[in-house]
Protein backbone atom coordinates (compact mmCIF):
# COMPACT_ATOMS: atom_id res chain seq x y z
CA UNK A 1 0.00 0.00 0.00
CA UNK A 2 1.47 3.38 -0.97
CA UNK A 3 0.44 6.73 -0.02
CA UNK A 4 -0.94 7.73 -3.46
CA UNK A 5 -3.08 5.52 -3.42
CA UNK A 6 -4.46 6.28 -0.38
CA UNK A 7 -4.62 10.15 -1.76
CA UNK A 8 -6.49 8.68 -4.74
CA UNK A 9 -9.28 7.41 -2.36
CA UNK A 10 -9.58 11.42 -1.30
CA UNK A 11 -7.93 10.05 2.62
CA UNK A 12 -6.83 13.08 4.89
CA UNK A 13 -2.91 13.14 5.28
CA UNK A 14 -3.85 12.49 9.24
CA UNK A 15 -5.63 9.43 8.04
CA UNK A 16 -3.14 8.33 5.72
CA UNK A 17 -0.41 8.43 8.07
CA UNK A 18 -2.93 6.57 10.79
CA UNK A 19 -3.75 4.00 7.70
CA UNK A 20 0.27 3.74 6.99
CA UNK A 21 1.51 3.11 10.68
CA UNK A 22 -1.25 0.62 11.33
CA UNK A 23 -0.32 -1.02 8.11
CA UNK A 24 3.28 -1.12 8.95
CA UNK A 25 3.07 -2.37 12.42
CA UNK A 26 1.21 -5.58 10.97
CA UNK A 27 3.38 -5.60 8.08
CA UNK A 28 6.80 -5.08 8.76
CA UNK A 29 7.50 -7.69 11.36
CA UNK A 30 5.85 -10.25 8.64
CA UNK A 31 8.70 -8.79 5.98
CA UNK A 32 11.64 -9.50 8.19
CA UNK A 33 10.49 -12.69 9.13
CA UNK A 34 9.88 -13.45 5.68
CA UNK A 35 13.19 -11.77 4.51
CA UNK A 36 14.93 -14.17 7.42
CA UNK A 37 13.12 -17.11 6.15
CA UNK A 38 14.02 -16.32 2.57
CA UNK A 39 17.85 -15.92 3.63
CA UNK A 40 17.08 -19.46 5.28
CA UNK A 41 16.43 -21.13 2.29
CA UNK A 42 19.24 -19.56 0.48
CA UNK A 43 21.82 -20.86 3.12
CA UNK A 44 19.94 -24.01 3.04
CA UNK A 45 20.11 -24.76 -0.75
CA UNK A 46 23.68 -23.52 -0.69
CA UNK A 47 24.44 -26.53 1.82
CA UNK A 48 21.96 -28.95 -0.32
CA UNK A 49 24.41 -27.99 -3.23
CA UNK A 50 27.59 -28.34 -1.24
CA UNK A 51 26.41 -31.66 0.05
CA UNK A 52 25.64 -33.31 -3.79
CA UNK A 53 28.61 -32.07 -5.29
CA UNK A 54 30.16 -33.95 -1.90
CA UNK A 55 27.85 -37.24 -2.82
CA UNK A 56 28.86 -36.86 -6.27
CA UNK A 57 32.78 -36.79 -5.84
CA UNK A 58 32.15 -39.74 -2.93
CA UNK A 59 30.80 -41.52 -5.57
CA UNK A 60 33.36 -40.77 -8.22
CA UNK A 61 35.93 -42.05 -5.56
CA UNK A 62 33.63 -44.81 -4.83
CA UNK A 63 33.83 -46.31 -8.09
CA UNK A 64 37.37 -46.08 -8.19
CA UNK A 65 37.39 -48.85 -5.30
CA UNK A 66 34.51 -50.72 -7.11
CA UNK A 67 37.08 -53.50 -7.78
CA UNK A 68 39.15 -53.43 -4.84
CA UNK A 69 39.78 -56.30 -2.29
CA UNK A 70 38.34 -54.89 0.82
CA UNK A 71 39.23 -57.96 2.84
CA UNK A 72 42.78 -57.95 1.79
CA UNK A 73 42.77 -54.31 2.49
CA UNK A 74 41.49 -55.10 5.92
CA UNK A 75 44.18 -58.25 6.08
CA UNK A 76 47.14 -55.97 4.94
CA UNK A 77 46.37 -53.62 7.61
CA UNK A 78 46.43 -56.34 10.23
CA UNK A 79 49.81 -57.13 9.24
CA UNK A 80 51.46 -53.70 9.10
CA UNK A 81 50.01 -53.34 12.79
CA UNK A 82 51.19 -56.42 13.84
CA UNK A 83 54.84 -56.09 12.84
CA UNK A 84 54.60 -52.30 14.17
CA UNK A 85 53.34 -53.98 17.46
CA UNK A 86 56.33 -56.52 16.69
CA UNK A 87 59.04 -53.57 15.62
CA UNK A 88 58.05 -51.51 18.90
CA UNK A 89 57.97 -55.15 21.18
CA UNK A 90 61.83 -55.68 19.91
CA UNK A 91 62.97 -52.04 20.30
CA UNK A 92 61.81 -51.81 23.46
CA UNK A 93 63.67 -54.97 24.29
CA UNK A 94 66.78 -53.83 22.86
CA UNK A 95 66.71 -50.68 24.63
CA UNK A 96 66.02 -52.85 28.22
CA UNK A 97 69.14 -54.87 26.96
CA UNK A 98 71.52 -51.83 26.42
CA UNK A 99 70.47 -50.10 30.09
CA UNK A 100 71.02 -53.98 31.56
CA UNK A 101 74.55 -53.96 30.12
CA UNK A 102 75.32 -50.46 30.79
CA UNK A 103 74.39 -51.12 34.64
CA UNK A 104 76.04 -54.14 34.39
CA UNK A 105 79.40 -52.72 33.03
CA UNK A 106 78.72 -49.90 35.77
CA UNK A 107 78.29 -52.03 38.80
CA UNK A 108 81.48 -53.81 37.55
CA UNK A 109 83.51 -51.17 37.92
CA UNK A 110 82.09 -49.93 40.78
CA UNK A 111 82.95 -53.39 42.51
CA UNK A 112 86.77 -52.99 40.85
CA UNK A 113 86.03 -55.86 38.84
CA UNK A 114 89.34 -56.46 37.00
CA UNK A 115 88.03 -58.19 33.63
CA UNK A 116 83.99 -57.60 32.99
CA UNK A 117 83.48 -60.39 30.57
CA UNK A 118 85.16 -62.89 32.67
CA UNK A 119 82.83 -61.86 35.31
CA UNK A 120 79.73 -61.39 33.56
CA UNK A 121 79.76 -65.29 32.23
CA UNK A 122 80.14 -66.05 35.78
CA UNK A 123 76.24 -64.30 36.62
CA UNK A 124 72.38 -65.84 35.93
CA UNK A 125 72.42 -62.72 33.29
CA UNK A 126 69.26 -64.00 32.41
CA UNK A 127 67.73 -64.40 36.13
CA UNK A 128 69.15 -60.50 36.63
CA UNK A 129 67.89 -59.19 33.47
CA UNK A 130 64.10 -59.95 34.81
CA UNK A 131 64.66 -59.03 38.70
CA UNK A 132 62.60 -56.54 39.54
CA UNK A 133 65.37 -54.56 41.06
CA UNK A 134 68.04 -55.41 39.31
CA UNK A 135 70.39 -52.87 40.38
CA UNK A 136 70.50 -54.12 43.84
CA UNK A 137 70.16 -58.07 42.69
CA UNK A 138 73.33 -56.94 40.48
CA UNK A 139 74.99 -55.49 43.61
CA UNK A 140 74.43 -58.86 45.71
CA UNK A 141 75.15 -61.22 43.29
CA UNK A 142 78.94 -59.35 42.25
CA UNK A 143 79.15 -59.31 46.41
CA UNK A 144 79.18 -63.33 45.72
CA UNK A 145 81.08 -63.53 43.48
CA UNK A 146 83.71 -61.02 45.59
CA UNK A 147 83.82 -63.27 48.14
CA UNK A 148 83.90 -66.66 47.04
CA UNK A 149 86.94 -68.53 46.41
CA UNK A 150 87.25 -69.26 43.42
CA UNK A 151 86.24 -65.48 41.39
CA UNK A 152 87.44 -63.74 44.14
CA UNK A 153 90.67 -62.84 42.06
CA UNK A 154 88.66 -60.94 39.10
CA UNK A 155 87.76 -58.32 42.09
CA UNK A 156 90.49 -55.62 43.48
CA UNK A 157 92.64 -53.03 41.90
CA UNK A 158 94.78 -53.55 38.63
CA UNK A 159 98.40 -54.17 38.93
CA UNK A 160 100.38 -51.67 39.02
CA UNK A 161 103.44 -52.83 36.65
CA UNK A 162 100.61 -54.43 33.95
CA UNK A 163 102.29 -54.34 30.65
CA UNK A 164 100.22 -51.62 28.76
CA UNK A 165 100.80 -51.94 25.11
CA UNK A 166 102.01 -54.31 22.82
CA UNK A 167 102.65 -55.28 18.95
CA UNK A 168 103.20 -58.55 16.65
CA UNK A 169 106.98 -57.78 16.46
CA UNK A 170 107.62 -58.47 19.90
CA UNK A 171 107.24 -54.35 21.31
CA UNK A 172 106.47 -55.11 25.01
CA UNK A 173 107.30 -52.61 27.41
CA UNK A 174 105.38 -50.51 30.57
CA UNK A 175 104.39 -47.32 30.76
CA UNK A 176 108.21 -45.74 31.80
CA UNK A 177 110.24 -48.07 30.27
CA UNK A 178 112.98 -46.42 28.18
CA UNK A 179 113.13 -46.89 24.49
CA UNK A 180 116.35 -49.14 24.90
CA UNK A 181 114.28 -51.96 26.53
CA UNK A 182 112.23 -53.15 23.42
CA UNK A 183 113.48 -56.11 21.19
CA UNK A 184 113.26 -53.66 18.35
CA UNK A 185 115.35 -51.23 19.82
CA UNK A 186 117.72 -53.80 20.65
CA UNK A 187 117.63 -55.16 16.77
CA UNK A 188 118.00 -51.48 15.54
CA UNK A 189 121.16 -50.91 17.93
CA UNK A 190 122.35 -53.97 16.81
CA UNK A 191 122.43 -53.12 13.08
CA UNK A 192 123.27 -49.82 13.99
CA UNK A 193 126.78 -51.07 14.91
CA UNK A 194 127.73 -53.42 11.84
Amino acid sequence: MKREELEAFGLSKEQIDKVLNKYHEEYDPVKKDLEAAQEDLKNEQAKTSTHETTIRDLKKDLEGFKDADVSGMKKKIEDLEADIRTKDADHQKEIADRDFNDLLKESILASKGRNARAIAALLDVDTLKVSKNQKDDIAAALKALSEAEDSKMLFGEPDPDRVKAGSFIGEVRKDNAPKGDTLRDAIAEHYNRQ
